[in-house]
C-alpha cells in the first residue's frame, strides 16, 4: 500500500462518525437553548474549539461553548455573572466548576464533557479582556482558511502527535496544542507538508504566517525552542509550551515517517511490560534506583506538574552537590499519588571527599584555602594545586534526599510539595513492579524513539 492510500484510510478512521456528530450537535443545541433562556439578549452563545472547526478526532467527546459577553461588563462581572448564568441554565445536570484563566462550568451530559466558558465578545486581539477571548478569533481564522481535506490533515497530525506522547498544551505534556496542529497544516498545506518541514527544522525554528514581525526579531521577542506567532495576536507564541524534548521527538518521528510511512505512527499502543520482564531489565542496569512516593498536593494539573518537575530537579541537584552521579530521573502523578524516581550510578559515596584548591602562585587564595580546611585529616599538594581530604557529612543518597526534603522551602521546594513530601516513603525498584507503577517503570526503563 502506498503512503497516500494508507493516509486516506487512516484519515477515515480518525473522522468522527455521523452519529457522534449528530449527538454533539444535539448537545450543543440543548445547552444553547438553556443558556439563551437565562442570559441577556446581548450575550451570544457560540461553539469554539476543534468541534467548531471540524478538526475533532473520532475519540473526542468534548464540546467548548462560550458565552460571548459585551465589554460593557467589568471583568469581575463577566466571570461572576457568566458562571451564575451557566449554573442556572444547567440546573439538574451533573456539573462542577473548573479553573483556567477564570472559573467556568464543566458539564457531563450524554457521554460528552461540555465546558461552558464566560468570555468577552471581541473583534481583534487589541480588545482582549482575558486569555480565553482568543478562542473566538482562532475559530474565525481557521474556518475562513481551512478546507475539508485539510481538516483530515489536522486529524492526522493530532493523532501522530498523540501516539508520540506530544499532543496537548498542558504543562504535564509540554506538547503541540490542537490549534498549533491546525496552524502547521495551514502553513505547510497538508499533514505530509508539515512533517516535511519539521524534518528539516533547525535549532530554533520560527513561523510567522501573517508577517507580524521582522524574521530576525522573532527570537529576541520569544525565547522558546519553537516559535509560531499567533496569526490573530502578534504578541503570542502559540508554541510557547512546547519543550525542546517534545520538539525533538516530533522532528525525529517526522523523519522516520517520511522514510518509511506506517500505520504504527497513528495507532501504536503503549507497551506495559510484565513485572518479571521489568525486574530483569532494572537489575540488568546495575544502577541504584530510589523511588520517592507521596500523596499528590491538591493542585490543578497546570500547577501541579511544573511544581513536581521543579521538586524532582531540586532533589537531583542536591545529589549532584553531594557528589553523587545521577543517571536519570522521572516524575509522575495521577491526581491522588505522586512519584519521583531517581536513578544513580551509585548508592553510596566514600566517607571522605577530595577538595581541590588553587594553584601555588595564587598566594592569598592558597592561604584562604588552608584556613578554611585547617582541620582536614589531610592537606597536601598535588603538582601545583593544594588539595584537602576531609570527612564527608552524608554518604548515602537516601540521607541526602531526606535532608533536602527536611529543608523543604529553604532550598526552593514549592510550598505544597514541601509539606506533602514530609511524609514521603522511600523504596527501591520493587515498588515499581506493582499495580499502577508498572506503566511508570515501562515508560522510564524501556523508552524508545
Amino acid at each position: 500500500m502506498d503512503a497516500d492510500t494508507m493516509l486516506k484510510e487512516v484519515a477515515v478512521k480518525l473522522r468522527p462518525a455521523k452519529k457522534d456528530i449528530r449527538e454533539a450537535a444535539s448537545q450543543l443545541e440543548f445547552v444553547r437553548r438553556k443558556l439563551e433562556e437565562v442570559v441577556p439578549q446581548d450575550v451570544e452563545i457560540g461553539m469554539m474549539g476543534s468541534a467548531a472547526k471540524g478538526t475533532s478526532l473520532a475519540s473526542n467527546r468534548e464540546i467548548d461553548i462560550f458565552m460571548l459577553i459585551p465589554k460593557r461588563y467589568t471583568h469581575e462581572q463577566m466571570t461572576k455573572l457568566g458562571l451564575e448564568w451557566a449554573k442556572k441554565a444547567m440546573k439538574g445536570e451533573k456539573t462542577e466548576i473548573g479553573y483556567a484563566n477564570h472559573p467556568y462550568l464543566k458539564v457531563r451530559r450524554g457521554g460528552f464533557k461540555i465546558d461552558i466558558v464566560p468570555s468577552y465578545k471581541i473583534e481583534n486581539a487589541r480588545h482582549l479582556g482575558s486569555a480565553v477571548d482568543r478562542s473566538q478569533l482562532h475559530t474565525k481564522y481557521v474556518n475562513a482558511r481551512m478546507g475539508k481535506r485539510q481538516q483530515d490533515d489536522v486529524r492526522l497530525l493530532k493523532q501522530f502527535c498523540k501516539t508520540l506522547g506530544v499532543y496537548g498544551a498542558e504543562l504535564k505534556v509540554e506538547g503541540f496544542s490542537g490549534y498549533l496542529c491546525e496552524l502547521l497544516v495551514l502553513q505547510y498545506g497538508s499533514f505530509a507538508g508539515a512533517l516535511e518541514a519539521a524534518s528539516k527544522w533547525g535549532e530554533r525554528p520560527a513561523l510567522d504566517m501573517e508577517g507580524h514581525h521582522a524574521k530576525a526579531y522573532l527570537h529576541r521577542l520569544f525565547d522558546a525552542p519553537l516559535v509560531v506567532i499567533d496569526p490573530v495576536d502578534a504578541k503570542r507564541n502559540v508554541a510557547a509550551v512546547v519543550s525542546r524534548t517534545s520538539m525533538s521527538r516530533f522532528t525525529y518521528a517526522s523523519r522516520q515517517f517520511l522514510k518509511k510511512p506506517s500505520r504504527e505512527f497513528f495507532f501504536k499502543e503503549k507497551e506495559v511490560h510484565s513485572p518479571v520482564a521489568l525486574r530483569k531489565i532494572i537489575l540488568g542496569r546495575g544502577t541504584c534506583i530510589i523511588a520517592i512516593s507521596f500523596k499528590a498536593p491538591n493542585l490543578v494539573e497546570d500547577i501541579l506538574w511544573p511544581q513536581l518537575r521543579k521538586a524532582a530537579s531540586l532533589l537531583v541537584k542536591r545529589l549532584e552537590a553531594g557528589e553523587f552521579r545521577p543517571f536519570g530521573h522521572y516524575f509522575w502523578a495521577d491526581g491522588k499519588d505522586a512519584l519521583i524516581l531517581i536513578e544513580l550510578m551509585e548508592e553510596k559515596v566514600p566517607a571522605v571527599a577530595r577538595r581541590i584548591g588553587p594553584a601555588i602562585w595564587h598566594e592569598k587564595d592558597v592561604e584562604a584555602f588552608v584556613q578554611k580546611h585547617q582541620n582536614a585529616p589531610s592537606l597536601h599538594f598535588e603538582h601545583e594545586r593544594i588539595v584537602a581530604v576531609e570527612k564527608r557529612g552524608m554518604q548515602t543518597a537516601v540521607d541526602v534526599l531526606k535532608k533536602a526534603i527536611a529543608l523543604g522551602e529553604k532550598i526552593g521546594m514549592p510550598g505544597k510539595f514541601a509539606f506533602a513530601m514530609k511524609k514521603a516513603a522511600f523504596s527501591g525498584p520493587q515498588m515499581l513492579l506493582e499495580g499502577k507503577y508498572l506503566e511508570v517503570a515501562s515508560d522510564y526503563f524501556t523508552r524508545r524513539v
